[in-house]
């Protein structure tokens, strides 16, 4: 039994002491080992302590996902892609589903409902779909041209969110495995071969997708959520001491400029921090408009006149649309506004709208002119400000305090910050409909440009601010008026003063001023025992000491005799510093 509770960290994760994951790096003999279940004894017996349930458990997680092999990993991962696209497609098809056994009575044939559902999944991640409307469809939504093509190409990016975070969480549970690489590999190409099976499904001449688009729009945004949890979980296992080895391109970077990495990287972090900024508040801004104006929104609920069913699919429709609106209200708050339809502005100067869907949280859209609506471009400018005040400490640590690189950080911040915004008005605009609703959303150029000056200029005038505060005027040297005490004893010629001597005559003149202090005391304190000193003065130390007027008195007798090494010198010989200010005294 001793032998079994050995820790022996060269065997691999667990080892002997069982399943417990708080053991640590102690061996390679399965989830249970010699011990089994018991394998906590080792720990309370003081081998290794006991950590937290959370950590517990991943550990365990850990090493039973380190066990597979592969095969297994490779099924793993497959079966993760196909997780994420049925969560996608589940999403539309139940509501469809149920309006197609409840309201239709079965009489529909339910491939229609699955391309219906297969449609919004692809259209939620940027692949466009062409409908051809018949004449009763088009007299029944009151499109003109029947027969003609209509191109859909906006995104309701709820769809595209889900499954990004689908992705990261099976990017995280993959990269936990031992073949991480291999299962990143497995599930792209798995959900890059379900997206193109599923579009194939769904082509109909009423409705067509794009083969190309419905096959690689959704793998990019899976591909990413992916490499986004493999990362994470790469970071969350590697030991933080462990340092790790940069890429060609910042290894070239670091050789030629070594303040451009911390430089670019801080640019990055506060371009996205500001932009989150905006987005939280474009978040909060819209649901305060749909609190105020949920009566208009019940309102065009009763007019659509769909059902339950129906309400509950056109409410899960304006889920998915919920983003689409937040980055909208960003494009509100940075100043150009957005579009519903050709002709339409809704923008911090005011409203303009024309006919509009029967959409009814469009209803929440505000009206007219608002008062001090312009306040709004604060917003993007606060967001600048406040994010580069964050990040500053770091500029410092980095060495990166100059004007030159402050002025560039900030301005980078800016141009990271509009590319961000302006990206995702790109990808939240687009055609919903023929005529004047083939121009809804904002103009990514326009949301692109002024982003990036509303974000830009603040940062930069906030760093540069920064660099004047009273922090950085304690790291430079005080000025000479304020340095010295005894400055008008120095000599004329003397120079400009050194930090070192300044620093030395100072303590000189402070315990100078402490001895005279207590000698006065002693002398109030006891009159007789005082005795007359000579003050000091380096005039005349090598004068002869001069025999008192009052002449010898009374000595004590010395049983150890005269020190023949002579009379120990009363103070240390003083610096070069000293005699420049030694104050000279008259003899009593």
């Amino acid at each position: 039994m001793g032998d079994s509770l050995k820790v022996d960290r060269e065997r691999g994760e667990l080892g002997e002491l069982g399943e417990l994951g708080e053991l640590g790096e102690l061996g390679a003999r399965g989830a249970l080992g010699e011990l089994g279940s018991l394998g906590a004894l080792g720990a309370v017996s003081g081998i290794v302590p006991i950590p937290s349930e959370p950590t517990r458990s991943r550990r365990i997680a850990r090493v039973r996902s380190q066990a597979m092999n592969r095969p297994l990993t490779a099924l793993f991962a497959a079966l993760e892609a196909l997780l994420v696209v049925g969560v996608g497609i589940g999403i539309p098809l139940v509501p469809l589903t149920l309006m197609w056994a409840f309201q239709y009575g079965l009489q529909v044939d339910y491939v229609v409902f699955w391309r219906g559902a297969v449609d919004v999944w692809l259209l939620g991640h940027g692949a466009d779909i062409a409908f051809v409307l018949d004449p009763l469809a088009a007299a029944a939504t009151g499109f003109p041209a029947a027969g003609e093509e209509i191109v859909l190409t906006i995104a309701p990016l709820g769809f595209a969110l889900i499954t990004l975070l689908l992705a990261v969480r099976a990017g995280r549970r993959i990269g936990e495995t031992e073949h991480r690489h291999v299962g990143h590999i497995v599930a792209i190409v798995a959900f890059a071969v379900l997206s193109l099976g599923v579009t194939l499904s769904a082509l109909h001449p009423a409705a067509t997708p794009s083969i190309t688009q419905g096959a690689v729009f959704p793998t990019l945004v899976f591909a990413l959520g992916v490499a986004v949890g493999s990362e994470v979980s790469r970071r969350r296992d590697r030991p933080s001491a462990t340092r790790v080895t940069p890429s060609r391109i910042l290894a070239w970077i670091d050789e030629r400029q070594g303040r451009l990495r911390p430089a670019v990287t801080l640019a990055l972090t506060g371009g996205a921090a500001a932009s989150g900024i905006i987005m939280a508040a474009s978040a909060l801004a819209v649901a305060a408009l749909v609190a105020v104006n949920y009566g208009q929104i019940i309102a065009l609920y009763e007019g659509v006149q769909s059902g339950m069913l129906g309400g509950a699919a056109l409410t899960i429709a304006q889920l998915a649309l919920l983003p689409n609106l937040v980055i909208w209200a960003a494009s509100w708050f940075i100043g150009p506004g957005f579009a519903i339809g050709t002709g339409s502005t809704v923008s911090p100067l005011g409203t303009v709208l024309g006919p509009v869907p029967a959409v009814p949280v469009l209803g929440a859209l505000p009206t007219g002119e608002i008062a001090y609506g312009f306040v709004g471009l604060l917003v993007p400018v606060l967001a600048g400000f406040l994010a580069a005040i964050a990040l500053r400490p770091r500029l410092v640590r980095a060495g990166l305090t100059s004007h030159v690189w402050l002025i560039g950080t900030g301005l980078g911040m800016g141009i990271a910050g509009g590319t961000l915004l302006g990206a995702l008005a790109w990808v939240s605009a687009g055609a919903a409909g023929p005529g004047r609703l083939a121009d809804v959303g904002a103009s990514w150029l326009l949301v692109g440009g002024f982003a990036a000056l509303e974000i830009g200029v603040p940062a930069a005038i906030a760093l540069l601010v920064g660099s004047l505060r009273a922090g950085d005027v304690a790291a430079r040297p005080p000025r000479w008026s304020h340095w010295s005490p005894v400055k008008d004893s120095v000599r004329p010629d003397a120079g400009a003063p050194d930090p070192a001597e300044r620093d030395s005559v100072e303590r000189d003149s402070v315990e100078r001023d402490s001895v005279e202090r207590d000698s006065v005391e002693s002398e109030a304190a006891d009159p007789d025992a005082a005795q007359p000193t000579e003050p000091h003065s380096l005039l005349n130390d090598s004068a002869e000491e001069k025999p008192d007027p009052a002449g010898p008195g009374p000595a004590d007798p010395d049983p150890a005799g005269p020190d023949p090494a002579g009379p120990e010198p009363a103070a240390a010989e003083p610096d070069s510093t000293t005699e420049e200010i030694a104050i000279v005294r008259p003899a009593p």
